[in-house]
């Protein structure tokens, strides 16, 4: 194959690149301009909450988004649109392919692809492989096997190619210094092209895994950070979305300056906040508004206590006795002859007979007090409050198991008494003490016990908040919200080992990626100074990692050095940095008298302006100097003023306390006032220090007025001497070729590669000379997977069942089940969910004389308006992670939870929430759940079977379906919109969506001797308005749904508004599917649920 690899083929294929993106710019932005037409149109025309206009506007507006983006990727790419290219033969195909990669695809047509994304597996061979055979990995595993015959680098400028490059190492020395000797905002475009491989394994690491980064100054660690959450999106967008990912900082303006490169990244939507706020998101309507927060460089002395494991293991001790003590573990016992209705004084009632005595052989046992501490003990992650409700209705299942029994009978009356008498025994549906309350109890028992901390007032800083934060968890939470899938945490050092065993607490099913350099632990007493505690916390998997970058690239050799010798003053272990690169000038130390202090900053401000610096900083000591120093350079030239709440990364002149230069980097530094008052000699001071000395790129001045700190003015320790040197030996240098004025490195760059002599194995070429192959890169494969068979489908329709006159009888007696009041939580912000729809339906039709006030009656067709979904945006049902709990298999997703509870056999309960699950309904009398069942979790699919039963749920949609134990399918949810919640007068509505097959019976079942109806292309009320008969659908295909609804419910199987069940006033549906082939089990099994056998 001719590989076309001459500098004229690369101009030619440049240029129809170039005309593909042109035309693309153009096409897409008359889609763009017109999508845009159609939305204002319809915007205009949409008054009357027409669901199928906001349908296709909200199709519209998404559509109108993602062409949007395509057009600004298209534009980005008209200066330059790619950067690399690889030429190599695929083993599997056997023939050879050319690639050019860019910072994003470029397609000429559905089946012609220009250039690739660099987030595109096959990419990783350009950043990771030599020449020669080696293997790239792909999402799900698996290696595949290629031949690196041609890596290529080129030097694109406005459209026109400056030059290329061949070589096994993509941006070697001479390369990456062309990169640097251009200005700050220029080489921003270059970060992709000059990723390294070290960087690059980093980024390409699966999302399922975590991983702590620890990475010196200038490294090029929080860059990584933020391509691999691009890199994520891009090659795991079924499972990872935007909202998945929150990236945590130390501060606001921090990370406003490492978000900025995200839209350059493809990414968006990707939420952002301190530590201190996702801690009061953790603490949702338990977060009291009236506490201010405190940086958490205002924790105090005692912040060296409370940021360490010990008293995060103390808190949880608290907790653990707390618990123990609160929740009841004696034997419960019921008398069976306490409660007797009757007539006593003249009154009818139910009446205490006990007299306070109980006879031995009366009292039954419900629970043993052995079981209650061993459900304690066994659920160890479970909230207290969650075990109080969890023993509870294990408690009043039994009570209703005693109701079932066949040695005595009790009265409605007698039951509504024992259900009083037993329905708070282990305590309230809401712990009794807030968490702030608790928190008090724990300090003053840490006081107690000689622990000298100070009790927050008003002010809460990020230890008092991640405290607050587990104690919510562990002691109040009654739902498990799913919060981020992933967290990103940049200057990780920052914070003490007990903010991350909060969070592996708090935020389950996550995993991590951390970044930080404990040498910039500038929290002096707290914080973070080796990594050990928080890898026994977040790398607890086979598969975590711990990953070192030591090379900088953002300081000359001579800041670097100079830093070095600062870090040299302490006593601390740390990881070298091995600056590399370029020289640059000496760093400057210059002294003043005191009242030209100013001028003379002003003075240094302007030179480095004059010589083409666009981002300056003034670092001083604390927030006091700086808002000093702000005011007072403002007089001798422009300057951003300094106030925490709105200072930003700009160009220009900008004032920084030393604390809020984390992670951030600039053209130009001056110190100001480092003299010993400021910056004693201690190992804080010395990383303090070293932060303010490495935001340096290019130019580093100090600046002071006599007594300058030891850490610089005083030489060396011997002992640390040697410690230095032997950093200094790792300085990979190369002269600057432009042989001009240096300008700054790239932003986050952080390119990882040791000396051009010990790696490279060519150099630049511009014919068809290559570097030599390298040897074959030993390659893995991947883990394989064995599933089970796909189930065969062949359920064919029986025949239909007639039309059922009643299911029962008027004189049927009923028993009532457990009751609980549904406890909702306010939090709809804090978890990232909204309620869609605000429709208000119209109540038509004549009631009879039966039904409840304002509902439908048994067989009556409802008003369109009840039929019609409200307008609301894609709903996300994709099932995020699955949990095997005691009663049931739980399906978490963005919209909501979907629990499976196998009741029987044959029966099966499915509650869809919000919040917390819904009760029991009153009129079903079976509270127990089926222990004979497996689950299975596919990379698409959740299995479920039971001896009769078999349920499938699509990971994608969230869909079920319902087949029976000889895997014919019986039923199956809509793929498409499975489940609808929406606001309504009354409690709100649910709708339910079903595929009911072509030709299927289905008959609603009567109630109090009324007939049942038929249902076909119909929309009826199929309630009967009596909550002690609940709607039965029953169809002829061998299946029933039990509705656990005591209100209007709504069956509809009209084209026009969908198939689907619509039941009033209940955000939390609640039916049972009910699977028998004849007719006869169908009824029996929904006699024996309520209680009718």
């Amino acid at each position: 194959m001719k590989r076309n690899i001459s500098r004229k083929a690369e101009e030619a294929y440049l240029a129809e690149t170039l005309r593909v993106v042109r035309d693309n710019v153009r096409e897409y932005g008359q889609e763009v301009a017109k999508m845009q037409e159609d939305i204002d149109e319809m915007l205009e025309h949409y008054h009357d909450n027409d669901a199928e206009v906001l349908t296709i506007l909200n199709n519209t507006v998404t559509m109108h988004t993602h062409m949007k983006r395509a057009l600004e990727r298209n534009e980005k790419a008209l200066k330059k649109p790619y950067f690399g290219r690889i030429v190599f033969h695929d083993e599997a195909l056997n023939k050879e392919e050319s690639l050019y990669i860019g910072r994003g695809g470029i397609a000429k047509d559905t089946t012609h692809q220009m250039v690739t994304d660099w987030r595109a597996p096959v990419a990783n061979a350009y950043y990771e492989n030599g020449l020669g055979k080696c293997s790239y990995p792909v999402p799900d595993g698996q290696q595949m096997e290629i031949e690196l015959l041609l890596k290529r680098t080129y030097e694109i400028e406005d459209a026109k190619l400056i030059d290329y490059y061949d070589s096994e190492v993509v941006a070697n020395d001479e390369l990456l210094t062309r990169y640097l000797a251009k200005n700050k905002k220029a080489v921003l475009g270059e970060i992709i092209a000059t990723i390294q491989q070290e960087q690059n394994e980093i980024i390409r690491k699966s999302p399922y895994h975590s991983m702590i980064v620890q990475g010196v100054a200038g490294s090029g660690k929080t860059t990584v950070a933020m391509h691999r959450i691009s890199y994520i999106l891009y090659n795991y967008e079924e499972r990872f979305q935007p909202e998945d990912f929150y990236i945590v900082g130390s501060n606001r303006i921090l990370l406003d300056y490492i978000t900025g490169v995200l839209p350059d990244l493809d990414v968006y939507g990707i939420r952002q906040m301190t530590m201190e706020q996702l801690f009061v998101r953790l603490l949702y309507e338990d977060w009291d508004e009236t506490y201010r927060i405190c940086p958490v460089r205002d924790a105090g002395k005692d912040g060296a206590v409370r940021g360490t494991l010990a008293w995060f293991e103390k808190l949880q001790k608290f907790c653990s006795r707390v618990e123990w003590n609160t929740i009841p573990r004696t034997t419960v016992l019921f008398n069976r002859k306490q409660f007797v209705e009757g007539l006593r004084d003249g009154r009818v009632g139910v009446f205490d007979e006990s007299g306070g005595k109980n006879d031995p052989k009366d009292m039954v046992v419900l629970m043993t007090g052995e079981a209650i501490e061993r459900y304690i003990r066994q659920n160890p992650s479970v909230s207290a409050q969650s075990k109080v409700l969890m023993l509870q209705e294990r408690l009043m299942g039994k009570v209703e198991d005693e109701f079932l029994g066949k040695g005595i009978s009790y009265t409605l009356e007698e039951k509504k008494a024992i259900r009083r008498s037993m329905r708070k025994r282990f305590g309230a549906r809401q712990w009794k003490k807030s968490v702030y309350e608790m928190y008090h109890d724990f300090l003053t028992e840490q006081k107690q016990q000689g622990v000298c901390v100070e009790e927050p007032q008003e002010e809460l800083d990020v230890y008092d908040l991640a405290a607050l934060a587990y104690l919510y968890r562990r002691m109040r939470e009654t739902e498990v919200i799913s919060e981020a899938h992933h967290i990103v945490v940049d200057e990780a050092q920052d914070f003490g080992v007990m903010v991350y065993a909060v969070l592996k607490e708090c935020v389950r099913s996550c995993t991590y990626t951390v970044m930080g350099d404990v040498s910039q632990n500038i929290r002096m007493d707290y914080g973070i100074s080796d990594w050990e505690g928080v890898k026994n916390i977040l790398l607890t998997g086979e598969r975590d990692n711990f990953c070192v970058l030591r090379k900088s690239y953002r300081n000359t050799v001579e800041i670097a050095n100079f830093a070095s010798d600062i870090l040299a003053h302490g006593e601390f272990p740390g990881y070298g940095a091995e600056p590399v690169i370029r020289h640059g000038e000496a760093v400057g130390i210059r002294q003043t008298a005191g009242r030209d202090l100013y001028r003379e900053a002003a003075k240094i401000c302007k030179g480095w302006q004059t010589d083409g610096f666009d981002t300056i900083a003034v670092i001083c000591r604390d927030q006091k100097q700086a808002q000093e120093t702000a005011e007072l350079l403002q007089k001798e030239l422009p300057v951003m003023p300094w106030d925490p709440e709105k200072a930003s990364f700009e160009k220009g002149i900008m004032v920084f306390p030393v604390e809020y230069t984390k992670g951030l980097e600039f053209d130009a530094v001056l110190l100001l006032s480092p003299d010993r008052e400021s910056y004693p000699t201690d190992d804080g001071h010395a990383k303090l220090l070293y932060v303010a000395a490495t935001r340096a790129l290019h130019r580093l001045e100090l600046l002071h007025t006599g007594n300058l700190t030891g850490l610089i003015a005083d030489p060396i320790p011997k002992k640390n001497k040697k410690r230095v040197s032997g950093a200094k030996k790792k300085v990979v240098i190369v002269q600057n070729p432009s042989g001009g004025q240096e300008v700054p490195l790239p932003y986050g760059t952080g390119a990882m590669q040791e000396s051009a002599d010990a790696r490279r194995a060519g150099g630049k070429t511009q014919g068809s000379a290559r570097p030599a192959a390298a040897a074959p890169r030993p390659t893995s494969a991947g883990a394989g997977w064995t599933s089970r068979p796909k189930p065969v489908i062949s359920g064919q329709p029986q025949k239909a069942l007639h039309p059922l006159a009643s299911l029962y009888g008027s004189n049927s007696q009923t028993a009532q089940g457990s009751g609980r009041a549904v406890g909702s939580r306010q939090s709809a912000q804090a978890a990232g969910r909204t309620v869609n729809g605000t429709v208000q339906p119209r109540v038509t039709g004549d009631m009879h004389a039966y039904t409840a006030s304002g509902v439908l009656s048994f067989g009556e067709l409802p008003d369109t308006a009840k039929l019609r979904a409200a307008g609301h945006a894609k709903i996300d049902h994709s099932i995020r992670w699955v949990q095997r709990k005691e009663d049931g298999l739980y399906l978490q997703s963005r919209y909501g939870v979907t629990r499976l509870s196998p009741v029987g056999s044959g029966i099966l309960r499915v509650t869809f929430s919000r919040g917390e699950m819904p009760p029991v309904h009153p009129a079903i009398a079976v509270t127990r759940v089926e222990k004979n069942w497996q689950m299975r979790e596919k990379p698409t699919l959740v299995e479920m079977r039971t001896p009769e039963m078999y349920v499938v749920a699509d990971k994608k949609t969230g869909a079920l379906r319902f087949l029976d134990k000889d895997s014919e399918i019986l039923l199956e949810e809509s793929g498409q919109d499975r489940c609808l919640i929406e606001n309504a007068p009354n409690g709100g509505r649910s709708r339910l969506f079903f595929d009911w097959k072509k030709g299927e019976g289905l008959y609603a079942a009567g109630a109090l001797g009324k007939g049942g109806i038929h249902l076909e292309k119909t929309a009826r009320c199929i309630s009967h308005g009596v909550e002690n008969e609940l709607p039965y659908l029953i169809s002829d295909r061998g299946y029933g749904i039990l509705l656990a609804s005591s209100k209007e419910v709504i069956f509809c199987s009209l084209p026009v508004y969908g198939n689907q069940i619509c039941l009033e006033g209940t955000q939390q549906p609640d039916y049972y599917i009910i699977v028998g082939k004849k007719l006869e089990t169908l009824l029996k099994a929904c006699a024996y649920l309520c209680g009718k056998l």
